[in-house]
This record gives structure tokens, sequence and C-alpha cells, in this order.
């Protein structure tokens, strides 16, 4: 009876060790599972940032591109209303001349 019990009580240490292996695994895991999530977070925070920071730098190129295109088609506007002006000035002053006179 005595090495009965003997071995359940040498059968118990070794399940007691086993059950405090397999905790010590379950946290290293979970240790080591944060850490994979943290760096998973960071890469996913870094690419992100990048993405923003690539797609401002694109509508502030297209952004500029525009603004110059408006400019040469203001210029463009501009240069033909100045020749307009300068071909048909003195028809123009004739005309607003009459409409004032007949006001």
């Amino acid at each position: 009876m005595e090495q009965i019990l003997k071995k359940l009580s040498e059968i118990e240490s070794v399940a007691e060790g086993i059950m405090e292996n397999a905790a010590k695994e379950k946290k290293a895991l979970s240790e080591e599972m944060e850490a994979q999530i943290k760096e998973y977070d960071s890469n996913i925070e870094k690419e992100t940032e990048q993405k923003v920071k690539d797609i401002r730098e694109n509508l502030n190129k297209e952004k500029e591109q525009r603004l110059i295109d408006l400019r040469q088609e203001t210029n463009d506007d501009l240069s033909k209303l100045d020749s307009y002006f300068e071909a048909n000035h003195s028809v123009l002053a004739k005309q607003l001349m009459e409409e004032i006179i007949s006001l």
C-alpha cells in the first residue's frame, strides 16, 4: 500500500511539473505573441504614415501643376484680350462714346 501511495505521489509530482512547464510555455508564447503584435502594429503604422505622406506629396504636386496650368491659361486669356484691344481699341472707343451720347 505504501508503495502505491509513493507511486501516486511521484505521478502527482510529475503531473505538477508538467503543468508548471505548460504554464511557463503558455506565458512565454503569450509574451512572444504580444511582441509580434506590437511589431506588426508598428509596421502597419509606419506603412500607413508613409502612404499618407506619399498621397499628400502627390496631391501637392497635382495642385502645383494645376496652379501652373491655370496661371498659364489666365496669361493666355489676358494676352488674347490685350491683342483684341490693341486691334480694336478705336472701334471700341467709338462704340463706347455712342452709348454714352445716346443715354
